[in-house]
């Protein structure tokens, strides 16, 4: 009988983990200083990303990476289709899983496609003018939901 509960106990862990794992991050993200300042909003199937030097409305967006690794989350999303304000394709959401699920966000904006693998394979490390990280907090008043 404790061999039966301790197996169903397991494989209950292991469906919520890969639940999570499955699941985009969703609400919405606070950017701040100069060229970071303004809002990324996750919803289901769309993505904005509004600061001072980049202005992406709502817009459908794909989940087309997520990644559970050293302790990190990460959550890529493709626009699939484009505006005129927008300088991004690609915005990468990530979070340090610390503690505390208001800090510790990042999101990073690619302007192509092509350019988040190239980004990643040099481990996210690349130093491109065309790349714009920021640092971000959670908005717990507008939180949908979280990752955890």
């Amino acid at each position: 009988m404790r061999r039966v509960r301790a197996a169903a106990a397991a494989i209950s862990i292991a469906l919520s983990v890969g639940a999570q794992a499955s699941t985009p991050f969703t609400g919405r993200f606070l950017g701040t200083g100069r060229a970071c300042y303004g809002t990324l909003s996750v919803q289901p199937k769309t993505v904005s990303w509004l600061t001072t030097f980049s202005q992406c409305p709502a817009l459908p967006a794909n989940l087309i990476e997520q990644e559970n690794a050293g302790g990190s989350v990460r959550r890529t999303y493709r626009f699939t289709r484009g505006s005129s304000s927008c300088r991004f394709e690609v915005l990468s959401l990530s979070h340090d899983d610390s503690k505390d699920s208001d800090i510790g966000w990042q999101v990073v904006g690619y302007p192509t496609e092509a350019s988040f693998p190239q980004d990643k394979a040099g481990g996210f490390f690349t130093q491109s003018p065309d790349i714009m990280a920021c640092y971000l907090t959670r908005d717990p008043a507008k939180n949908v939901q979280g990752h955890r």
